[in-house]
Parts: C-alpha cells; sequence; structure tokens
C-alpha cells in the first residue's frame, strides 16, 4: 500500500457523484492506481498551471500534487472541453 492519499474536494465529488457508475468506477479505479504506480496512468503536468491532469477516458481529473505531505487533491472532474476553463 501506498503513503499517498487520494482527497477529492467537493465539486470534483459533486461531479463525479453525478456519472454513469461505469464512468464513477473506472475513474475511482485510475484514482487508485494514481495512488501506487502514477506513470501507468496518463498522468502530466499541465503547461502554465500548476495543476496535473489524469486522462480517464472522455473526462479529465485535474490534480494537485502535495508532495510534502503525500497527497493527490483532485480539483475538479469533466469532460475534456471544458475543464480547462476556469
Amino acid at each position: 500500500m501506498s503513503d499517498w492519499q487520494i482527497v477529492i474536494q467537493r465539486l470534483a465529488r459533486r461531479y463525479l457523484e453525478k456519472l454513469t457508475l461505469a464512468n464513477r468506477e473506472r475513474i475511482i479505479n485510475d484514482l487508485t492506481i494514481l495512488q501506487t504506480n502514477p506513470e501507468s496512468l496518463d498522468f502530466k503536468p499541465l503547461k502554465g498551471r500548476s495543476d496535473w491532469r489524469l486522462r480517464v477516458g472522455d473526462y479529465r481529473v485535474l490534480v494537485r500534487v502535495d508532495r510534502e505531505n503525500k497527497v493527490f487533491v483532485v480539483t475538479r472532474i469533466g469532460s475534456r472541453g471544458d475543464i480547462y476553463e476556469k
């Protein structure tokens, strides 16, 4: 088991709850993999921002990485078309 934790902020959690069960499970599964083996996923830093993005099918998961406390903070989840808008 990894020392890294996943924290899902309220806005991201609400979006996740509205997804179909299959999409929700797929995102949660990839977040679990992220804790132990982030190199195996499509997990990249965003240019011009401090966030990282995790690609899960048609969805993007924006993550803030706190290396000091070993925490991945999920800030937003959404479709590729509108996730990067602020």
